[in-house]
Order: structure tokens, then sequence, then C-alpha cells
């Protein structure tokens, strides 16, 4: 199982993103996210056993946090981010706290999924959507859609 481990200023987007397009306070979000850097770091660790792999404290993580950074530009790019974290979590190296991150992580990918279709009439991962311009990681590319729908994307005016 190849296993990527994703960096802070992934995290901090993660963050960002769930206080704007999900319905988690700040509390239950910066919880979160937290645990679901630990269950990264706690799969990388088992997928490479002999590498080592430095994990910031809660203290610290959360200050990252807090500090600068910006949400994603859609819920697309957030619901591809979550995704991109479950491909990167080992379920069987987790604790039962990871697990319940993990699935309460689930929830709000549903959440958004659902949204998306009462908003747009569209399933999130519609060749209609930016879904397939949007990259597999918890970081953005500078480039990617600011909009859900490809055909506003495409029409938007080149700067």
């Amino acid at each position: 199982m190849s296993i990527r481990l994703f960096a802070i200023p992934g995290y901090v987007h993660l963050f960002r993103s769930l206080l704007r397009f999900s319905r988690l306070s700040v509390g239950d979000a910066a919880g979160l996210v937290h645990m679901l850097n630990t269950a990264n770091l706690d799969s990388y660790r088992d997928a490479y056993p002999g590498v080592p792999v430095y994990e910031n404290g809660p203290l610290h993580f959360s200050k990252c946090l807090f500090g600068a950074g910006r949400p994603y530009r859609t819920e697309v790019q957030l619901y591809k981010s979550l995704e991109a974290l479950k491909r990167n979590i080992n379920y069987d190296a987790l604790t039962s706290m990871q697990r319940e991150a993990v699935q309460q992580m689930q929830c709000v990918a549903a959440n958004l999924e659902f949204d998306f279709y009462k908003v747009f009439g569209l399933e999130i991962d519609s060749p209609l959507t930016v879904y397939r311009q949007c990259r597999n990681h918890l970081l953005p590319h500078e480039d990617e859609p600011s909009v859900c729908l490809f055909e506003d994307w495409v029409s938007l005016p080149m700067a």
C-alpha cells in the first residue's frame, strides 16, 4: 500500500474549508483535522516502518491551523481533498479515536455530496463539474477552478 504523507499547509486549507463549506464549529473542525493528521502519520508509519516521521504536538499543530491560510475555492476542491486523505489512511493502523475521525470525515463528504446535488442537480464527481480538474491532494494548484461547474470554468475570461 502506497501512503502519501501530507504536510501541515494542506491541513490548514482543509481546516479553513471545513469552516467555510461544512456545518462544523471551529473546535470540532480543528479536532477533526488534528485526528486526521495523526491518522495519516500513523498510516505512513505503518506502511514505511523504517522511515522516521516527525509529528507536531497538538498545541503547535493548532497554532498552525489558526495562522495564515485560505480555504479551497470550491466545495469540489474540499471533496477531492477528503478523497485524497481517505486514500492515504490505512484504517487498520488507526486508534479508535482516529477511526471515529475518519467516519466523521466520511459524513462531511456525504453532506457535501448531498448539498452539492441540492444546489446544482448534479453529482459532485460528474463530468459536468470541475471534479477532474482538481488535484488529488490537500494542497491545491493555483490554477484550479474557482467555480464548481466545468461550463462556467471554461467560459471565464482569461487574465
